[in-house]
């Protein structure tokens, strides 16, 4: 079974926005880029090949915050990891925030 395997940290990318105003919590852009920082940190601990292995999701989607003067968002999730050990949640807190000019988001991950 897996335990915490990886110590915190956080990860930022950005993605440029589909539309006007900053994605939710639970957008499916916002989820695919959390997913992708969770994976680009377990490659980043543990390397490609054990990473390759492991299958991750989000449950338990929370919005803890919304700023609507800046549009910013706090968010809370479990982390599921998935691999030959069985599995593992481990909790995350993220936000999600626009660019001035609206034309990107950033995802911050904590708690990986």
């Amino acid at each position: 079974m897996f335990k915490r395997v990886l110590p915190v940290v956080a990860g930022a990318m950005i993605l440029s926005a589909c539309s006007g105003g900053t994605p939710t919590c639970s957008d499916s852009e916002t989820v695919d880029l959390v997913l992708e920082i969770s994976n680009d940190e377990l490659v980043a601990q543990l390397g490609t090949e054990f990473a390759s292995v492991i299958d991750m999701s989000l449950d338990a989607i929370r919005t803890q915050g919304h700023d609507e003067k800046l549009d910013t968002y706090q968010c809370a999730a479990d982390l599921i990891m998935s691999g030959p050990g069985g599995e593992s949640n481990v909790p995350v807190e993220y936000t999600v925030e626009s660019t001035d000019d609206n034309d990107e988001f950033y995802v911050t991950v904590y708690g990986l």
